[in-house]
């Protein structure tokens, strides 16, 4: 049986650091779990870097829900393919 990755989905300093002590082998840096995640700011990950050793990846969402956005919704969050 192959080795698994165990990411941890997270939304601050303290999580991360549990997630870290805990066994994590990498994080899923987010903010509003709540409402099921969206990017985080600059400053906490800025900070999850600085106090945990685990590899970061970020959730990019620009908005709660899912991740079907309108013609309007890329106009407004510049996700057209051309940029």
């Amino acid at each position: 049986m192959g080795r698994y990755t165990l990411e941890c989905c997270v939304d601050s300093v303290e999580s991360a650091m549990a997630a870290e002590e805990g066994g994590a082998d990498r994080l899923e840096l987010c903010a509003a779990l709540v409402t099921g995640g969206i990017s985080p700011g600059l400053a906490l990950f800025e900070q999850v870097r600085e106090c945990c050793r685990l590899p970061v990846r970020v959730l990019l969402r620009p908005r709660f829900g899912d991740f079907l956005y309108t013609k309007y919704e890329f106009t407004i969050y510049n996700l057209s393919e051309s940029q």
